[in-house]
């Protein structure tokens, strides 16, 4: 199951990720580096790590930008509630 889960949770961001950039430009890619359980966390919960990396052909992207992107990003990850997002 571990194994899946890196998978799944790519696959969900690589969505919000998209959703959240539309046509402005790419998102390339979605990285899980680091799942953790453990000390520290409720029972049953999980800390996940990961990468965004976007990308536009035509130009390069100013930081406002991708700081634009990454704010709905984390928006759209927290709206229901069930994750909630540390910077």
């Amino acid at each position: 199951m571990r194994r899946r889960l890196p998978s799944t949770v790519q696959k969900q961001l690589l969505k919000i990720a998209r959703a959240a950039v539309g046509n402005a430009f790419a998102v390339e890619r979605v990285d899980v580096f680091d799942v953790y359980r453990g000390k520290g966390l409720p029972e049953g919960k999980k800390s996940l790590a990961f990468a965004l990396v976007f990308r536009s052909a035509e130009r390069t992207l100013t930081d406002d930008e991708v700081n634009a992107a990454l704010a709905k990003v984390q928006k759209r990850i927290a709206a229901d509630g069930k994750i909630s997002v540390r910077a």
